[in-house]
Protein backbone atom coordinates (compact mmCIF):
# COMPACT_ATOMS: atom_id res chain seq x y z
CA UNK A 1 0.00 0.00 0.00
CA UNK A 2 1.40 3.40 -0.95
CA UNK A 3 1.93 6.16 1.59
CA UNK A 4 -0.84 8.20 -0.03
CA UNK A 5 -3.37 5.41 0.20
CA UNK A 6 -2.25 4.32 3.66
CA UNK A 7 -2.65 7.84 5.06
CA UNK A 8 -6.08 8.20 3.48
CA UNK A 9 -7.18 4.78 4.72
CA UNK A 10 -6.02 5.40 8.29
CA UNK A 11 -7.72 8.80 8.36
CA UNK A 12 -10.91 7.27 6.95
CA UNK A 13 -10.95 4.45 9.50
CA UNK A 14 -10.32 6.78 12.42
CA UNK A 15 -13.04 9.23 11.47
CA UNK A 16 -15.48 6.48 10.58
CA UNK A 17 -14.90 4.73 13.90
CA UNK A 18 -15.33 7.95 15.84
CA UNK A 19 -18.54 8.78 14.03
CA UNK A 20 -19.90 5.27 14.50
CA UNK A 21 -19.08 5.36 18.21
CA UNK A 22 -20.77 8.71 18.74
CA UNK A 23 -23.78 8.39 16.49
CA UNK A 24 -24.21 4.75 15.57
CA UNK A 25 -24.16 5.80 11.92
CA UNK A 26 -21.59 4.56 9.44
CA UNK A 27 -20.00 7.05 7.06
CA UNK A 28 -18.61 6.71 3.56
CA UNK A 29 -14.99 7.22 2.52
CA UNK A 30 -16.06 10.51 1.00
CA UNK A 31 -17.43 11.62 4.35
CA UNK A 32 -14.66 10.10 6.42
CA UNK A 33 -11.84 11.84 4.56
CA UNK A 34 -12.81 15.33 5.65
CA UNK A 35 -9.69 17.35 6.54
CA UNK A 36 -8.73 17.49 10.20
CA UNK A 37 -10.73 20.08 12.08
CA UNK A 38 -13.72 19.87 9.77
CA UNK A 39 -16.96 18.05 10.46
CA UNK A 40 -17.54 15.06 8.19
CA UNK A 41 -20.43 15.78 5.85
CA UNK A 42 -23.52 13.61 6.18
CA UNK A 43 -25.22 14.64 2.94
CA UNK A 44 -25.31 12.38 -0.11
CA UNK A 45 -23.89 13.83 -3.31
CA UNK A 46 -25.66 14.82 -6.52
CA UNK A 47 -23.50 14.39 -9.61
CA UNK A 48 -24.70 15.54 -13.01
CA UNK A 49 -23.75 13.70 -16.18
CA UNK A 50 -22.79 12.75 -18.48
CA UNK A 51 -19.87 14.09 -20.42
CA UNK A 52 -20.75 17.73 -21.01
CA UNK A 53 -21.63 20.84 -19.05
CA UNK A 54 -25.08 20.83 -20.62
CA UNK A 55 -26.23 18.55 -17.80
CA UNK A 56 -24.81 20.98 -15.22
CA UNK A 57 -26.31 24.06 -16.84
CA UNK A 58 -29.75 22.48 -17.21
CA UNK A 59 -29.97 21.54 -13.51
CA UNK A 60 -28.75 24.95 -12.39
CA UNK A 61 -31.43 26.63 -14.48
CA UNK A 62 -33.81 25.64 -11.65
CA UNK A 63 -31.54 24.21 -8.93
CA UNK A 64 -28.36 24.97 -7.05
CA UNK A 65 -25.31 23.50 -5.32
CA UNK A 66 -24.79 20.22 -7.19
CA UNK A 67 -21.74 18.40 -5.84
CA UNK A 68 -20.10 17.44 -9.11
CA UNK A 69 -20.48 15.61 -12.38
CA UNK A 70 -19.49 12.63 -14.50
CA UNK A 71 -17.10 12.45 -17.46
CA UNK A 72 -15.11 9.84 -19.40
CA UNK A 73 -11.45 9.13 -20.09
CA UNK A 74 -10.14 6.71 -22.73
CA UNK A 75 -7.34 4.25 -22.06
CA UNK A 76 -6.78 3.83 -25.78
CA UNK A 77 -6.03 7.48 -26.51
CA UNK A 78 -4.68 8.36 -23.08
CA UNK A 79 -6.97 11.37 -23.08
CA UNK A 80 -10.49 12.57 -22.34
CA UNK A 81 -13.24 11.11 -24.49
CA UNK A 82 -13.71 14.46 -26.25
CA UNK A 83 -12.98 18.16 -25.72
CA UNK A 84 -16.42 18.44 -24.10
CA UNK A 85 -15.40 15.91 -21.45
CA UNK A 86 -12.25 17.84 -20.57
CA UNK A 87 -14.08 21.16 -20.53
CA UNK A 88 -16.69 19.76 -18.16
CA UNK A 89 -14.00 18.22 -15.95
CA UNK A 90 -12.27 21.60 -15.80
CA UNK A 91 -15.51 23.35 -14.87
CA UNK A 92 -16.02 20.93 -11.98
CA UNK A 93 -12.42 20.67 -10.82
CA UNK A 94 -11.88 24.43 -10.75
CA UNK A 95 -14.80 24.67 -8.31
CA UNK A 96 -13.39 21.93 -6.10
CA UNK A 97 -16.25 19.57 -6.96
CA UNK A 98 -16.38 15.79 -7.26
CA UNK A 99 -15.40 14.56 -10.72
CA UNK A 100 -16.57 11.02 -11.45
CA UNK A 101 -14.34 9.68 -14.24
CA UNK A 102 -15.20 6.57 -16.23
CA UNK A 103 -11.88 5.13 -17.41
CA UNK A 104 -12.93 3.08 -20.39
CA UNK A 105 -11.30 0.28 -22.32
CA UNK A 106 -14.16 -2.12 -23.06
CA UNK A 107 -15.87 0.28 -25.46
CA UNK A 108 -12.72 1.08 -27.42
CA UNK A 109 -9.92 -1.30 -26.42
CA UNK A 110 -6.31 -0.37 -27.21
CA UNK A 111 -5.17 -2.37 -30.21
CA UNK A 112 -8.66 -3.19 -31.47
CA UNK A 113 -8.96 -2.59 -35.19
CA UNK A 114 -12.48 -3.83 -35.84
CA UNK A 115 -14.25 -7.12 -36.39
CA UNK A 116 -17.52 -6.96 -34.51
CA UNK A 117 -18.67 -6.99 -30.90
CA UNK A 118 -17.31 -10.45 -30.04
CA UNK A 119 -13.88 -9.53 -31.35
CA UNK A 120 -14.00 -6.31 -29.36
CA UNK A 121 -14.96 -8.19 -26.20
CA UNK A 122 -12.08 -10.61 -26.75
CA UNK A 123 -9.63 -7.74 -27.12
CA UNK A 124 -11.06 -6.08 -24.00
CA UNK A 125 -10.37 -9.24 -22.03
CA UNK A 126 -6.81 -9.24 -23.37
CA UNK A 127 -6.35 -5.60 -22.39
CA UNK A 128 -7.62 -6.37 -18.90
CA UNK A 129 -4.97 -9.07 -18.52
CA UNK A 130 -2.33 -6.72 -19.93
CA UNK A 131 -3.26 -4.08 -17.33
CA UNK A 132 -2.98 -6.71 -14.60
CA UNK A 133 0.56 -7.41 -15.86
CA UNK A 134 1.47 -3.71 -15.71
CA UNK A 135 0.60 -2.57 -19.21
CA UNK A 136 -1.21 0.59 -20.40
CA UNK A 137 -0.50 2.57 -17.24
CA UNK A 138 1.26 5.40 -19.10
CA UNK A 139 -2.08 6.19 -20.75
CA UNK A 140 -3.27 7.53 -17.39
CA UNK A 141 -0.46 10.05 -16.91
CA UNK A 142 -2.51 12.93 -18.30
CA UNK A 143 -5.37 12.13 -15.92
CA UNK A 144 -3.08 12.06 -12.87
CA UNK A 145 -1.53 15.38 -13.90
CA UNK A 146 -5.00 16.89 -14.23
CA UNK A 147 -6.01 15.68 -10.76
CA UNK A 148 -2.77 16.99 -9.28
CA UNK A 149 -3.42 20.38 -10.87
CA UNK A 150 -6.76 20.53 -9.02
CA UNK A 151 -5.97 19.39 -5.46
CA UNK A 152 -9.20 20.84 -4.04
CA UNK A 153 -11.30 18.60 -6.26
CA UNK A 154 -12.07 14.93 -5.59
CA UNK A 155 -11.80 12.36 -8.37
CA UNK A 156 -13.79 9.14 -8.10
CA UNK A 157 -12.42 6.84 -10.79
CA UNK A 158 -14.49 4.05 -12.25
CA UNK A 159 -11.91 1.53 -13.44
CA UNK A 160 -14.00 0.80 -16.47
CA UNK A 161 -17.75 0.89 -16.03
CA UNK A 162 -20.49 -1.72 -16.08
CA UNK A 163 -17.73 -4.31 -15.96
CA UNK A 164 -18.71 -7.87 -16.74
CA UNK A 165 -17.16 -11.30 -17.15
CA UNK A 166 -17.77 -11.12 -20.89
CA UNK A 167 -15.58 -8.04 -21.35
CA UNK A 168 -13.12 -8.31 -18.45
CA UNK A 169 -12.55 -11.90 -17.24
CA UNK A 170 -10.12 -14.38 -18.75
CA UNK A 171 -11.10 -17.20 -16.42
CA UNK A 172 -13.84 -18.22 -14.02
CA UNK A 173 -12.15 -16.58 -11.03
CA UNK A 174 -11.96 -13.25 -12.89
CA UNK A 175 -8.48 -12.74 -11.51
CA UNK A 176 -7.70 -10.68 -14.61
CA UNK A 177 -10.06 -7.87 -13.62
CA UNK A 178 -9.38 -8.09 -9.90
CA UNK A 179 -5.64 -7.88 -10.54
CA UNK A 180 -6.09 -5.09 -13.10
CA UNK A 181 -8.14 -3.05 -10.61
CA UNK A 182 -5.50 -3.50 -7.90
CA UNK A 183 -2.66 -2.72 -10.31
CA UNK A 184 -4.30 0.52 -11.42
CA UNK A 185 -4.99 1.69 -7.87
CA UNK A 186 -1.36 1.09 -6.91
CA UNK A 187 -0.07 2.85 -10.01
CA UNK A 188 -2.33 5.86 -9.64
CA UNK A 189 -1.77 6.25 -5.90
CA UNK A 190 1.99 6.07 -6.38
CA UNK A 191 1.87 8.95 -8.88
CA UNK A 192 -0.78 11.09 -7.21
CA UNK A 193 0.82 14.07 -5.48
CA UNK A 194 -2.53 15.51 -4.40
CA UNK A 195 -3.91 12.27 -2.93
CA UNK A 196 -7.39 13.15 -4.19
CA UNK A 197 -8.23 9.89 -5.97
CA UNK A 198 -10.85 7.33 -4.94
CA UNK A 199 -11.74 4.12 -6.77
CA UNK A 200 -15.13 2.85 -7.88
CA UNK A 201 -15.96 -0.77 -8.68
CA UNK A 202 -18.89 -0.50 -11.10
CA UNK A 203 -20.12 -3.95 -12.20
CA UNK A 204 -23.17 -5.02 -14.12
CA UNK A 205 -25.73 -5.65 -11.43
CA UNK A 206 -25.58 -9.48 -11.50
CA UNK A 207 -21.81 -10.00 -11.24
CA UNK A 208 -20.75 -7.80 -8.36
CA UNK A 209 -19.77 -10.61 -6.02
CA UNK A 210 -17.79 -12.74 -8.47
CA UNK A 211 -15.78 -9.77 -9.78
CA UNK A 212 -15.21 -7.84 -6.54
CA UNK A 213 -11.56 -6.71 -6.38
CA UNK A 214 -11.51 -6.60 -2.57
CA UNK A 215 -12.05 -4.22 0.33
CA UNK A 216 -8.42 -3.06 0.35
CA UNK A 217 -8.62 -1.40 -3.07
CA UNK A 218 -12.30 -0.47 -3.50
CA UNK A 219 -13.60 2.83 -2.09
CA UNK A 220 -17.04 2.87 -3.71
CA UNK A 221 -19.34 0.35 -5.38
CA UNK A 222 -21.31 1.65 -8.34
CA UNK A 223 -24.43 0.47 -10.13
CA UNK A 224 -26.32 1.74 -13.15
CA UNK A 225 -29.98 2.59 -12.60
CA UNK A 226 -32.22 2.88 -15.63
CA UNK A 227 -35.74 1.55 -16.23
CA UNK A 228 -35.24 -2.15 -15.65
CA UNK A 229 -33.41 -1.60 -12.35
CA UNK A 230 -36.51 0.21 -11.08
CA UNK A 231 -38.90 -2.41 -12.46
CA UNK A 232 -40.42 -0.03 -14.99
CA UNK A 233 -41.30 -1.13 -18.51
CA UNK A 234 -39.23 -0.19 -21.55
CA UNK A 235 -40.92 0.51 -24.86
CA UNK A 236 -38.74 -0.26 -27.86
CA UNK A 237 -40.33 0.60 -31.22
CA UNK A 238 -43.73 0.11 -29.66
CA UNK A 239 -42.82 -3.23 -28.08
CA UNK A 240 -43.20 -3.48 -24.32
CA UNK A 241 -40.13 -5.04 -22.75
CA UNK A 242 -38.95 -5.00 -19.16
CA UNK A 243 -35.91 -7.25 -19.30
CA UNK A 244 -37.36 -9.46 -16.58
CA UNK A 245 -38.72 -12.97 -17.28
CA UNK A 246 -42.48 -12.65 -17.80
CA UNK A 247 -43.30 -14.85 -14.82
CA UNK A 248 -41.33 -12.42 -12.63
CA UNK A 249 -42.99 -9.22 -13.78
CA UNK A 250 -46.40 -7.84 -12.92
CA UNK A 251 -47.30 -5.86 -16.04
CA UNK A 252 -50.38 -4.21 -14.57
CA UNK A 253 -48.53 -3.03 -11.46
CA UNK A 254 -45.28 -2.25 -13.33
CA UNK A 255 -43.29 -4.09 -10.68
CA UNK A 256 -40.91 -7.02 -10.46
CA UNK A 257 -42.50 -10.05 -8.84
CA UNK A 258 -40.17 -12.26 -6.82
CA UNK A 259 -40.08 -14.51 -3.80
CA UNK A 260 -38.14 -13.83 -0.62
CA UNK A 261 -37.58 -16.09 2.35
CA UNK A 262 -40.19 -15.16 4.94
CA UNK A 263 -42.23 -17.30 7.30
CA UNK A 264 -45.48 -19.19 7.06
CA UNK A 265 -48.37 -19.02 9.52
CA UNK A 266 -46.46 -21.34 11.86
CA UNK A 267 -43.32 -19.20 11.88
CA UNK A 268 -41.33 -21.57 9.71
CA UNK A 269 -39.12 -20.34 6.80
CA UNK A 270 -41.14 -20.19 3.61
CA UNK A 271 -41.04 -18.54 0.21
CA UNK A 272 -43.24 -15.45 0.13
CA UNK A 273 -44.16 -13.77 -3.16
CA UNK A 274 -44.49 -10.01 -3.45
CA UNK A 275 -44.00 -7.16 -5.90
CA UNK A 276 -40.86 -5.05 -5.80
CA UNK A 277 -40.09 -1.55 -7.11
CA UNK A 278 -36.41 -2.46 -7.45
CA UNK A 279 -34.60 -5.23 -9.29
CA UNK A 280 -33.46 -7.92 -6.88
CA UNK A 281 -29.84 -7.77 -8.04
CA UNK A 282 -29.70 -4.05 -7.22
CA UNK A 283 -30.98 -4.68 -3.69
CA UNK A 284 -28.47 -7.51 -3.28
CA UNK A 285 -25.66 -5.23 -4.48
CA UNK A 286 -26.63 -2.65 -1.85
CA UNK A 287 -26.60 -5.35 0.84
CA UNK A 288 -23.21 -6.57 -0.41
CA UNK A 289 -21.85 -3.03 -0.22
CA UNK A 290 -23.19 -2.56 3.31
CA UNK A 291 -21.73 -5.87 4.41
CA UNK A 292 -18.34 -4.73 3.08
CA UNK A 293 -18.58 -1.23 4.54
CA UNK A 294 -18.61 0.48 1.14
CA UNK A 295 -20.86 3.34 0.04
CA UNK A 296 -22.76 3.01 -3.23
CA UNK A 297 -22.92 5.51 -6.06
CA UNK A 298 -25.75 5.23 -8.58
CA UNK A 299 -23.06 5.82 -11.16
CA UNK A 300 -25.32 6.11 -14.20
CA UNK A 301 -28.93 6.96 -13.47
CA UNK A 302 -31.25 8.13 -16.20
CA UNK A 303 -34.55 7.80 -17.96
CA UNK A 304 -34.77 5.38 -20.85
CA UNK A 305 -37.12 5.50 -23.80
CA UNK A 306 -40.80 5.15 -23.00
CA UNK A 307 -41.89 5.44 -26.62
CA UNK A 308 -45.07 3.41 -27.01
CA UNK A 309 -45.45 3.71 -30.78
CA UNK A 310 -42.94 2.67 -33.41
CA UNK A 311 -41.63 5.58 -35.43
CA UNK A 312 -42.50 8.33 -32.94
CA UNK A 313 -39.93 10.95 -31.98
CA UNK A 314 -41.08 11.53 -28.43
CA UNK A 315 -41.92 9.21 -25.56
CA UNK A 316 -43.62 8.95 -22.21
CA UNK A 317 -40.78 10.55 -20.26
CA UNK A 318 -43.05 12.97 -18.43
CA UNK A 319 -45.81 10.46 -17.71
CA UNK A 320 -43.46 7.77 -16.36
CA UNK A 321 -40.55 9.98 -15.37
CA UNK A 322 -42.13 11.06 -12.10
CA UNK A 323 -42.54 7.45 -10.97
CA UNK A 324 -38.99 6.64 -12.11
CA UNK A 325 -37.61 9.48 -9.97
CA UNK A 326 -39.58 8.43 -6.89
CA UNK A 327 -38.33 4.87 -7.18
CA UNK A 328 -34.77 6.11 -7.70
CA UNK A 329 -34.78 8.07 -4.44
CA UNK A 330 -36.54 5.25 -2.61
CA UNK A 331 -33.36 3.20 -3.02
CA UNK A 332 -31.69 5.60 -0.57
CA UNK A 333 -34.15 4.69 2.19
CA UNK A 334 -34.94 1.05 1.42
CA UNK A 335 -36.00 -1.22 4.27
CA UNK A 336 -37.60 -4.55 3.53
CA UNK A 337 -37.12 -7.96 2.01
CA UNK A 338 -34.67 -8.89 -0.75
CA UNK A 339 -35.63 -11.52 -3.34
CA UNK A 340 -34.47 -15.03 -2.44
CA UNK A 341 -32.91 -13.94 0.85
CA UNK A 342 -34.32 -14.46 4.34
CA UNK A 343 -35.50 -11.70 6.62
CA UNK A 344 -35.74 -7.97 6.14
CA UNK A 345 -32.84 -5.63 5.46
CA UNK A 346 -32.10 -2.03 6.37
CA UNK A 347 -30.28 -0.45 3.42
CA UNK A 348 -30.82 3.16 4.47
CA UNK A 349 -27.80 5.36 3.87
CA UNK A 350 -25.89 2.85 1.73
CA UNK A 351 -26.40 4.98 -1.39
CA UNK A 352 -24.23 8.06 -0.84
CA UNK A 353 -24.14 9.55 -4.35
CA UNK A 354 -26.41 9.77 -7.39
CA UNK A 355 -25.13 10.60 -10.88
CA UNK A 356 -28.18 11.67 -12.87
CA UNK A 357 -27.77 11.81 -16.66
CA UNK A 358 -29.46 15.13 -17.27
CA UNK A 359 -29.18 15.31 -21.07
CA UNK A 360 -31.13 15.06 -24.30
CA UNK A 361 -30.16 11.62 -25.60
CA UNK A 362 -31.69 12.40 -28.96
CA UNK A 363 -28.35 13.93 -29.82
CA UNK A 364 -26.17 11.16 -28.42
CA UNK A 365 -24.42 10.53 -25.14
CA UNK A 366 -22.93 14.01 -24.99
CA UNK A 367 -26.32 15.66 -25.55
CA UNK A 368 -24.82 17.81 -28.28
CA UNK A 369 -27.04 18.72 -31.23
CA UNK A 370 -24.79 18.26 -34.23
CA UNK A 371 -27.65 17.93 -36.68
CA UNK A 372 -27.92 14.15 -36.58
CA UNK A 373 -29.40 11.45 -34.37
CA UNK A 374 -26.99 9.02 -32.72
CA UNK A 375 -29.84 6.54 -32.24
CA UNK A 376 -32.95 5.70 -34.21
CA UNK A 377 -35.68 7.96 -32.81
CA UNK A 378 -37.94 5.12 -31.67
CA UNK A 379 -35.38 2.93 -29.88
CA UNK A 380 -34.85 2.52 -26.17
CA UNK A 381 -32.10 5.15 -26.09
CA UNK A 382 -34.18 7.94 -27.61
CA UNK A 383 -35.13 10.22 -24.76
CA UNK A 384 -34.96 13.82 -23.61
CA UNK A 385 -34.09 13.38 -19.94
CA UNK A 386 -33.47 17.04 -19.08
CA UNK A 387 -35.31 17.79 -15.87
CA UNK A 388 -36.00 21.36 -16.95
CA UNK A 389 -38.34 19.94 -19.62
CA UNK A 390 -40.17 17.46 -17.37
CA UNK A 391 -42.28 19.24 -14.71
CA UNK A 392 -43.53 16.10 -12.96
CA UNK A 393 -40.14 14.40 -12.86
CA UNK A 394 -38.46 17.66 -11.86
CA UNK A 395 -40.88 18.16 -8.96
CA UNK A 396 -40.27 14.63 -7.71
CA UNK A 397 -36.51 15.10 -8.10
CA UNK A 398 -36.55 18.30 -6.08
CA UNK A 399 -38.61 16.60 -3.38
CA UNK A 400 -36.16 13.70 -3.33
CA UNK A 401 -33.18 15.99 -2.86
CA UNK A 402 -34.77 17.73 0.11
CA UNK A 403 -36.21 14.62 1.74
CA UNK A 404 -32.86 12.81 1.59
CA UNK A 405 -30.74 15.68 2.88
CA UNK A 406 -28.78 16.50 -0.27
CA UNK A 407 -26.87 19.78 -0.31
CA UNK A 408 -28.19 20.33 -3.83
CA UNK A 409 -31.67 21.88 -3.82
CA UNK A 410 -34.14 23.38 -6.22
Amino acid sequence: MTATRLARTLRSLALAAATLLLTGTAVSPAQATAPAGETAAAAPELLLGQSSRGAWDDFHSFGRDADGGSVYYELRSGDWGSPAHREYAELLAEQGKTVQVGISWKDNPPGFEGGGEEAKAARSREVTAEIAAGGHTAALDRLVAFADAHPAARFTLRLDYEVSSHYHCTDASCSSYKDAFARLTRHLDARSAAGNLEYVFHPVRGEFEAMYPGDAVVDWIGVSTFAHELCLPIYDRGYLYNGTPPQNYDVAARQCRNAYIGTDEHGNPAAVWRNFDHDGNVLKLLKFAKDHGKPVVLAEAGLMNFTADAGTTHGLEEEQGEEWVRRLFSLLTYEGPIPNLPGTHDLRGVVQAVAYINLDFRYGWDGVNDGSFDFDPDTTWFVDARLSRLPGARGAFCEGLEANGFRARC
